[in-house]
């Protein structure tokens, strides 16, 4: 089984998308992540908010190919408002309310036009 197997189907209640990334960094890199645990994962706005405050930081920076656990950036109308991992070049791990955590290719319909960039975490 592939490292990212584990965390498939794992509740969005459980794991929202930046706690998602959370883990993921944590498990497999070793790297503590920020918790942004006063945002409510269904209050789109104040996650917006923080995933635009907080992307230009110096640890992540933009990257027009993506690699495994580089972060997918998304959008929801006009605003970021949703995050996944890369788990290769390909796909990325991600969960939402309708679906739990799932491995999708970012060419899918589903996610493909709402992609809008990549970051890569840089210690």
């Amino acid at each position: 089984m592939s490292w990212w197997g584990r965390y498939i189907g794992l509740p969005f209640d459980d794991a929202h998308c930046w706690e998602l990334v959370r883990r993921v960094y944590a498990d497999q890199r070793r790297i503590a992540l920020p918790f942004y645990g006063e945002v409510d994962a269904r209050d789109l706005a104040s996650v917006a908010r923080t995933i635009e405050a907080g992307q230009g930081g110096d640890h992540w920076q933009p990257v027009a190919q993506p690699q495994l656990f580089d972060v997918a950036l998304m959008r929801g109308r006009s605003r970021i408002w949703h995050v996944g991992v890369m788990v290769d070049a390909r796909r990325v791990l991600h969960t939402e309310q309708a679906t739990d955590a799932v491995v999708i290719a970012v060419r899918d319909p589903a996610i493909s036009g709402r992609i809008i960039g990549y970051r890569r975490y840089v210690a």
